[in-house]
């Protein structure tokens, strides 16, 4: 009988380290004239990202951190978290390019309860659909070794106010 072998994570981000939040950047649509706000602050062994969607001219707001190498060998996310009932997506960017822009890789993190009342969300790289500026495309598989960014993002399509807390981020 056969059993199969155990997940291997390796752990790409411990907020438990406050000079993490330090490689993170907030984009918000501003870059094309949208009105939402988003901001990371150090919570309590957190990082926090909050704000406001306002969906008229834009409606997204997203972190993201440099990631090259880090997803190398890695078959999925897990993310330890807590937040609204919003839908907060896993995104990705790899050196692949349509039309000549950069392909993002985005998945939703559905979240399993966890621990001490934080989540868990896993997200399968063979899992992510290719989108630009929101919208799918048709674009290679994404490929972990070749991955530039590591992100979050929230656009959802529905104004208001927002708030998660990421407490780890692990490469499986």
């Amino acid at each position: 009988m056969m059993t199969e072998s155990p997940m291997v994570c390796r752990t790409i981000a411990d907020f438990g380290d406050p000079t993490t939040i330090d490689r993170w950047q907030v984009v918000n649509d501003g870059v094309m004239g949208g009105l939402s706000r988003g901001n990371i602050i150090q919570d309590g062994g957190a990082m926090g990202f909050a704000g406001t969607i306002n969906t008229d001219g834009g409606g997204f707001s997203s972190i993201q951190m440099p990631a090259r190498g880090l997803l190398d060998g890695a078959r999925m996310i897990r993310v330890t978290m807590r937040g609204d009932a919003r839908d907060y997506q896993l995104s990705l960017r790899s050196d692949a390019r349509r039309w000549g822009r950069s392909v993002a890789y985005r998945a939703s993190l559905r979240r399993e309860p966890g621990a001490d009342g934080w989540s868990v969300a896993t997200v399968s790289l063979d899992k992510l659909e290719p989108s630009i500026f929101g919208q799918r495309v048709r674009a290679p598989d994404f490929d972990p070794a070749a991955t530039q960014l590591l992100g979050f993002i929230l656009a959802d399509g529905r104004d208001g106010d927002f708030a998660m807390r990421v407490r780890k981020i692990e490469a499986c």
